[in-house]
């Protein structure tokens, strides 16, 4: 016996707050809506400043320029979610709320990832250091699959993306996680 073949049809909208996935069948349409998370919204308000200046100490109260720290705090403060105003203290609030990880491949989208000072490109510039003891001195945005927002140098161009695999960001890493409840 032969079954009738089904034809599915899908479309995909994305807003800021939802992502809605519409499915045509044979005899009904459906439609499933799923809540953004609070890491896509946080990824979305990042996104929306690519291309602002760097400035190191940039003014908080501004949004012409940013150095690291005020750039993630302004995404999460855009998504009403308060975190501290520098890389340091924003890495002390990600430890106390216990969610971190030493691999960014367990991180998730929208999660805040801590370096060490930059010594070089290769990894045997890092080599032997306890991370742990290392100054923190920059804070990015995980997006996933290998990539963070960030904003460094004025050289840099600004809020950026950059992948972090095999390069000196990944060498640089010491832990990343969740800033929120």
């Amino acid at each position: 016996m032969k079954r009738p073949l089904a034809l599915l049809v899908a479309a995909m909208t994305i807003t800021s707050s939802s992502i809605v996935l519409s499915f045509a069948g044979q005899a009904s349409a459906q439609t499933f809506q799923t809540q953004a998370t609070t890491g896509q919204k946080i990824i979305q308000a990042g996104m929306k400043y690519i291309g602002t200046p760097y400035e190191f100490g940039s003014d908080r109260t501004s949004k012409r320029t940013f150095d690291c720290s005020d750039f993630t705090r302004r995404a999460y403060l855009d998504v009403g979610i308060r975190i501290p105003s520098n890389s340091r203290t924003q890495a002390e609030h990600v430890r106390n709320l216990g969610k971190t990880s030493t691999k960014w491949q367990n991180l998730k989208p929208g999660d805040l990832m801590f370096f060490m000072s930059y010594r070089g490109v290769n990894a045997s510039s890092y080599a032997g250091l306890n991370k742990f003891n290392q100054r923190i001195t920059h804070v990015a945005i995980y997006l996933g699959n290998g990539k963070i927002l960030h904003t460094y140098s004025n050289q840099s161009g600004g809020v950026r993306i950059d992948s972090i695999s095999g390069r000196h960001w990944e060498h640089r890493f010491i832990f990343g996680g969740s800033a929120t409840q």
